[in-house]
């Protein structure tokens, strides 16, 4: 019984939240949703009360899932930043380039009369202890100077093509999200955070002593005269399983160039939040049953696919969700629940691929674009969020992510009574591209037999007279 009114509680804040019915309707409503039944033509089987109120629950809908292809990602603004390539062993190559702006600590540096370079050195620290992949193998990253300014008022997406300039630094071997890094201040070695060490060419170096002194005396004049930086790992020979991609701190200015001269001299370019990033996602499937569901969508697929970094999504569709409100009159149908409940594929998931924290349902806009739904603005919501039960996270109790669309169905179903607008488009799956940022993927069951569903459509809902 307590349990019940909490979750009565839970239900009339969302009620009353979009001004649907009275108070006392609403806990008449909630009592009663809480009968069940399970068939019908469409497997509803309404239940009378008094000749007023009719409550059920089904699972019986039509439900088709397919693989799409992804949008690209707007990759200016992250939370931080991804960098690495790694072959995936079900769904194939994926690379993280990074591209981005240095800044200076102080104006008008200067490295004195003909200094001479001793090294150049690229650090860039780990951001957090996360990756995906195998970290303990090897992999190739070139280092480019941006051929091309980095702007401020400029959207870049996943997809973008930067202009390189000329290389100015290469890197081989395995990422260490564990053990601390050597640098050197003067002649003394220190001891700093976990990060990635790549030594770039003394050219790099020359280039930065031999400018002209003006090239210091203002940020903007230096950002003029070093466009930025492009970090492009290698996709050629990772063979399958092999390679990873990890976060990288691009806005804390713990990440550097150093440039060491004069044998105990040095400056410092640091990467921070006043430098404009963004990253490059480059993908190459290879699995022969996702391109044949990208190449061929919108037929039932007992597995399907959903990649991060502008991979590929899954798409749901019920054909017949309208049938909801269809040949009704003088009532009103309330939806108490509406859900999603998705189930991974077993035998996918290791330490090395695991599964991404929580997923994303989106609707398809007029141009097929991801459309954000109603129940997760709730969630986003800092006001109502914590009484949103959205939902989208992996239950490992349950083995299963279930993500509820409530709102956005009762509003579909009311524009398509008040306006006969049909917005039952389907719905995307898709793994967040930002908080947190990860270069995860799922592969879905999504058997549907009557003796076992992986794939779930859920819905609860009750009528009332007009």
């Amino acid at each position: 019984m307590i349990q019940f009114w909490r979750q009565a509680a839970k239900q009339l804040f969302f009620f009353k939240s979009i001004g649907l019915i009275n108070s006392l309707t609403l806990i008449i409503l909630l009592f009663a949703s809480s009968c069940k039944n399970t068939e019908s033509d469409l497997g509803l089987n309404l239940r009378p009360d008094k000749g007023e109120f009719y409550s059920a629950e089904t699972d019986t809908f039509t439900v088709k899932a397919f693989t799409v292809k992804s949008d690209s990602i707007k990759t200016d603004s992250l939370s931080t930043n991804i960098l690495g390539a790694m072959n995936d062993p079900e769904l194939g190559i994926s690379t993280a380039s990074v591209a981005s702006q240095l800044t200076i600590n102080q104006i008008n540096l200067s490295f004195g009369k003909s200094p001479k370079i001793d090294s150049v050195i690229l650090y860039l620290r780990w951001d957090k202890d996360y990756y995906y992949g195998n970290i303990n193998s090897p992999q190739s990253m070139n280092v480019y100077y941006a051929n091309e300014d980095i702007e401020d008022a400029k959207k870049y997406y996943s997809n973008y093509k930067v202009k390189l300039g000329a290389e100015i630094g290469t890197w081989n071997g395995s990422f260490n999200l564990k053990d601390s890094v050597n640098l050197r201040i003067g002649k003394t070695t220190f001891k700093k955070a976990p990060g990635l060490k790549i030594k770039l060419f003394n050219k790099v170096g020359e280039d930065l002593a031999n400018a002209d002194s003006s090239v210091y005396s203002t940020v903007a004049s230096f950002k003029t005269f070093l466009k930025g930086i492009v970090i492009v790992p290698q996709k050629s020979g990772i063979s399958s399983g092999q390679g990873a991609i990890a976060g990288v701190d691009f806005f804390t200015g713990n990440s550097q160039l150093i440039v060491h001269y004069n044998d105990s001299m040095q400056h410092s370019f640091v990467f921070n939040n006043n430098c404009e990033n963004f990253n490059i996602y480059d993908k190459l499937h290879t699995n022969s049953n996702l391109l044949n569901q990208l190449a061929s969508p919108g037929k039932h697929y007992n597995t399907t696919y959903i990649q991060s970094m502008g991979g590929c999504k899954t798409k749901i569709e019920i054909p017949h969700l309208l049938n909801l409100v269809k040949n009704i009159s003088n009532e009103r149908v309330i939806i108490n629940e509406a859900a999603l409940v998705l189930t991974p594929l077993n035998g996918y998931v290791s330490s090395s691929y695991s599964l991404p924290y929580r997923l994303n349902l989106f609707q398809p806009g007029k141009l097929n674009q991801d459309t954000t739904i109603i129940d997760f603005i709730d969630y986003l919501n800092p006001q109502i969020g914590i009484y949103s039960i959205y939902g989208g996270v992996y239950n490992s109790l349950t083995g299963e992510y279930t993500i509820r669309f409530t709102r956005q169905l009762q509003y579909m179903l009311d524009q398509y009574i008040i306006n006969g607008q049909n917005l039952n488009r389907g719905f995307f799956v898709t793994i967040p591209s930002d908080k947190p940022i990860t270069p995860t993927r799922l592969i879905l069951d999504n058997t549907r037999l009557p003796n076992y569903k992986a794939l779930k459509f859920r819905v609860t809902y009750s009528k009332i007279k007009k």
